[in-house]
């Protein structure tokens, strides 16, 4: 069985390494997987070549996010695509935000903005939640273009920013338990809950989402996956996804959804990467 495992380019100047790469490898070799790394940016790969691809850390899709999912299309008509495109062509606008919110999943209060006209209500309404707002695009991965700002002027800085990079705009009031409670992060695999880790704030001590340890798994992680599950149609169909929840009061509420390249943290459970990997083979079968 041969199956890519799609990359992208990795910016020099801005790393952000795979780390899930190295479990992949042994699971792999563990389940006489021909485990191939293949770029999403080379067009000279032969898709059909494969028995399913996998997309993994094409983090660099952001800024040219519909030939992303021109590829996707593509690949899907040529070999079984995990997650599949539509699936990412959903996930990949953080948009999708609202639409579960309408479905009951509680999620950190959010407004979106396509202009300044529309930013600045904004930035005023999750002023008078927090006294520190979230500002993030709809299309972005790594926390790349997000901030939190303790000022109007601060928050106008960033809208700024990311209109000038052509994406829809995140208002939030800022989540202060993420920078002592943690981002937790869950990750499923084949629907079932493999293992949760503590993320590292992004917005207050900088990059991408890293690691900070391992969670034990609770009773309330369990419910809010379950609420995400059966709000998601294609739940059924996801072969991984990473809920990233944080503490708002009393409860659990969704920060983000990730089903098309988040990373697995599979140092916390390398046999995540046999699960993974396993749920392909039978999928396939």
């Amino acid at each position: 069985m041969k199956i890519a495992y799609v990359v992208g380019n990795e910016d020099p100047t801005d790393p952000d390494p795979d780390l899930d790469i190295p479990f992949a490898i042994k699971a792999a070799e563990q389940l006489e997987i021909d485990l191939v790394f293949a770029n999403w940016n080379d067009k000279s790969i032969a898709w059909e070549s494969f028995d399913a691809a996998v997309i993994r850390s094409a983090w660099d899709y952001v800024p040219v996010r519909e030939e992303f999912l021109q590829f996707a299309k593509n690949v899907e008509t040529k070999t079984k695509l995990f997650n599949s495109s539509e699936v990412m062509k959903w996930n990949t606008n953080k948009t999708y935000l609202s639409i579960l919110e309408n479905k009951g999943v509680p999620i950190i209060p959010t407004k979106f903005a396509n202009n300044l006209d529309e930013a600045l209500p904004a930035i005023r309404w999750a002023f008078e939640k927090a006294s520190v707002v979230a500002i993030k695009p709809t299309v972005g991965a790594g926390a790349r273009l997000a901030g939190k700002a303790s000022t109007e002027v601060e928050a106008i800085d960033y809208v700024k920013r990311i209109l000038e990079a052509k994406r829809t705009v995140i208002i939030q009031p800022y989540i202060l338990s993420v920078d002592d409670e943690g981002e937790k992060a869950i990750i499923v695999i084949n629907g079932e809950i493999s293992h949760a880790a503590k993320k590292v704030p992004a917005l207050t001590k900088g990059g991408h989402g890293d690691a900070a340890g391992q969670l034990e798994i609770t009773t309330e992680m369990r419910d809010i996956v379950k609420n995400i599950s059966n709000a998601v149609s294609e739940w059924n169909d996801l072969l991984f996804a990473r809920i990233d929840v944080v503490r708002m009061g009393e409860k659990l509420v969704l920060m983000e959804l990730e089903l098309t390249e988040p990373w697995l943290f599979m140092q916390f459970r390398p046999e995540a990467g046999v699960d993974l990997f396993k749920a392909l083979k039978h999928r396939i079968a």
